[in-house]
């Protein structure tokens, strides 16, 4: 099994602020979880009814993903990017 080495981040300086962000992004992470599950079936029962994908729902699948890597990565101390509310929705490839 290989490793990858990571370079190591120091300790953030204002350690309370930092855990208090990373609870709330805990709490919306477990709300984006629902939302992904809520637009899963509702991409079902558009491609069901319509015979067709909903480019809407994919695009925002796509960037609710990337939201989820940035977050994990700043969860897991893997990053100091803070996820949005703190910066920018990414915008998907295709815009």
């Amino acid at each position: 099994m290989s490793s990858t080495q990571h370079p190591v981040l120091p300790r953030p300086e204002k350690l309370w602020l930092h855990g208090l962000i990373m609870l709330v992004l805990v709490l919306l992470v477990n709300l984006a979880q629902t939302v992904l599950g809520i637009s899963a079936i509702l991409q079902f029962l558009w491609m069901l009814f319509a015979k067709e994908r909903n480019a809407a729902i994919a695009r925002f699948g796509q960037g609710l993903a990337h939201w989820l890597a940035v977050t994990a990565r700043f969860l897991t101390g893997e990053s100091d990017e803070r996820p949005f509310p703190w910066t920018p929705w990414a915008r998907s490839n295709t815009d």
